[in-house]
């Protein structure tokens, strides 16, 4: 069984709150781990070209993409930010729509400790919260107060 790294250290070296960073893709009702997406390469972004506008690609579906951040307090490593961001892809023309400065922007919140999930669906956020809560319960336990004030409120 393939080992999930949830956070976005490799080999190579990142800026410091870049190494605690993971990208979560939500994608037509399913939720999966790809950390490739930190660097554009993203399973959704392979054999995609990126236009300019939204205009451009004639037959989009929303991808979510959320940022999570980790922490340590008190020796304990916990959930620290999330944020969402939106990317469109037509598979079949082979196009797509991203804003990197939101992608960048919603990246550097989710670093900072904020959470900003405004983009996702109430479907979308259903899926991440229970990822989030099941997946490493360790790191629910353990995350900041407001992560947990958000996943919490309904």
């Amino acid at each position: 069984m393939e080992e999930l790294r949830l956070t976005g250290t490799n080999q190579h070296r990142a800026p410091e709150g870049m190494s605690t960073l993971s990208a979560l893709i939500i994608d037509q009702g399913e939720l999966y781990l790809d950390n490739g997406a930190i660097h554009g390469k993203a399973k959704i972004d392979q054999g995609i070209q990126y236009e300019k506008s939204l205009q451009q690609v004639s037959n989009p579906r929303k991808v979510a993409i959320v940022w999570l951040s980790l922490y340590r307090r008190d020796g304990n490593q916990g959930f620290h930010g999330a944020a969402a961001c939106e990317s469109f892809i037509d598979q079949q023309s082979g196009k797509g729509y991203k804003n990197l400065i939101e992608q960048a922007n919603q990246m550097e919140k989710a670093v900072k400790g904020r959470v900003d999930l405004t983009n996702l669906t109430e479907e979308e956020f259903g899926l991440l919260r229970a990822f989030v809560q099941e997946f490493r319960p360790d790191l629910y336990q353990h995350a900041s107060p407001q992560f947990l004030e958000a996943f919490t409120s309904e």
